[in-house]
């Protein structure tokens, strides 16, 4: 497998403001699209966002080893596909997923050439905030909120760990494009 990069944070910490605006600035990084056993929500496409699968069809793909990785995250599966990887690359792509922590360094763990980047919050307060002006469930803000202190311990395990400060993700995003530009000029030399 050639390099693949990894963007992981906690819930509400703003991966997806952050990735677009570096598929902006390096139009050759495509996102993986993941496999997920939840639900759609409003305006979510198959095929696009996710690819929204059973539970069974789910774990016929692990039983079939399809996965780079596979995690449970508040209670829903997600996956990487082996697959989703390769056909990016087969475009002259560079694949980055956006993937849960577990996933991650599980990742890092069987393919060491594996770019982990872990986006910050700029304060617990705010992104408590953010979890909470989503409009959470109490019960889903409870496991969001432990689930990212988490998330947090394990950010010193990855390659590069970046805020995206509240309301300028500029900076954010130049420092991802920063990483993978100065990345693929390493693997040139």
């Amino acid at each position: 497998m050639n390099r693949l990069f990894v963007i992981s944070g906690p819930s509400a910490v703003g991966k997806n403001t952050v990735i677009d605006g570096v598929k902006k600035m390096l139009p050759v990084v495509e996102e993986t699209i993941s496999c997920t056993t939840r639900a759609p929500r409003s305006g979510e496409v198959n095929s696009v966002h996710y690819y929204f699968l059973t539970d069974d069809a789910f774990k016929d793909k692990i039983a079939h080893n399809e996965f780079l990785e596979t995690f449970t995250v508040h209670g829903m599966r997600y996956g990487t596909l082996k697959s989703e990887v390769e056909r990016i690359q087969k475009n002259n792509h560079l694949p980055l997923a956006v993937i849960d922590v577990q996933g991650a360094l599980c990742l890092k763990q069987h393919y060491p050439d594996t770019i982990l980047i872990f986006i910050k919050p700029d304060s617990w307060e705010e992104l408590e905030r953010r979890l909470r002006a989503r409009n959470t469930k109490p019960e889903e803000l409870e496991l969001r909120l432990r689930n990212a202190q988490n998330e947090l311990m394990q950010a010193k395990f990855f390659d590069y760990q970046i805020i995206n400060h509240t309301g300028q993700p500029a900076e954010a995003i130049t420092e991802v494009s920063d990483v993978i530009k100065n990345t693929l000029i390493i693997d040139k030399k």
